[in-house]
């Protein structure tokens, strides 16, 4: 009997370890490396990750400097999510580099404006001015639509800007001969005085001090736009249960605050 009750208690034992180690495994915050843009980026993942921990998530903001990817880091399982950039930007990437990405919500509409030193607005720029784009398609095609709506080119005809991109090659009219210079946002953003005007969105321009309200001669529209920027993360990962609460920890009222309160200006909340 005694050998039997001995059996019995040790094997009590065990499982209450085992249900000790699960419990403590369950307890273990769940930690995230995301990749984002340096400047705003930083600082708005850095009030995400307070909310996050929350949720039991420890999120590590993992900043992408330059021309580098963070799609080709996340894609390859480096990162665990992405949130550095708009739709039609993801859509280009996936559909050009085969990623195995999906989109799990919307952060904030990064409004791209156009500065210059020399102007006061678009349509103070002279005949065969030059004026600066970012090289990439997307962001390409966001400015010539700022130049489209604020009435200094036509775009061809039936363009839709919601499934499509449009290029240099789309421009139908370009009255003032405007010089259309394309470049890296980066560029742009630090050496838009050497051009008559030059686009850049904001993710670049607020590392340099700019300000699309208080210094942008021209911005695209906010409404209907687009453009909204999202979380990403590798399609195998849609459904991790960690997920939901990743885009929680963002989609959160104190990064709403931030946003709209040390942001004003430069970035609009899309949740």
């Amino acid at each position: 009997m005694t050998g039997r009750f001995l059996a019995i208690f040790a094997g009590i034992l065990f499982a209450v370890g085992d249900i000790f180690t699960a419990t403590s495994l369950a307890a273990e915050p769940v930690h995230l490396k995301v990749g984002i843009r340096g400047g705003i980026g930083e600082q708005m993942w850095e009030v995400a990750a307070k909310v996050g921990k929350t949720y039991g998530l420890e999120i590590e903001p993992v900043v992408f400097a330059g021309t580098l990817s963070p799609n080709e880091a996340l894609n390859s399982g480096e990162l665990q999510a992405d949130a550095f950039q708009h739709i039609p930007f993801f859509r280009d990437q996936v559909r050009q580099r085969g990623y195995k990405l999906a989109v799990v919500g919307n952060t904030y509409l990064s409004p791209l404006a156009f500065y210059s030193k020399k102007y006061k607005t678009l349509h103070d720029l002279p005949s065969g001015a030059k004026v600066g784009v970012p090289d990439d398609p997307s962001n390409e095609s966001r400015a010539l639509i700022v130049l489209r709506d604020e009435g200094l080119i036509t775009l061809r005809d039936g363009f839709d800007a919601y499934n499509e991109t449009a290029t240099l090659a789309d421009i139908k009219d370009n009255p003032r001969k405007l010089q259309i210079v394309e470049a890296k946002s980066v560029v742009l953003a630090r050496s838009y005085q050497d051009l008559d005007a030059a686009a850049v969105i904001s993710s670049f321009g607020s590392q340099v001090g700019l300000n699309a309200a208080r210094d942008g001669i021209a911005q695209e529209r906010e409404n209907n736009n687009p453009n909204v920027n999202i979380i990403a993360v590798r399609e195998q990962d849609r459904n991790a249960p960690w997920v939901p609460l990743l885009v929680k920890s963002f989609q959160s009222e104190e990064v709403r605050k931030y946003i709209e309160t040390d942001l004003k200006g430069i970035i609009v909340p899309a949740f």
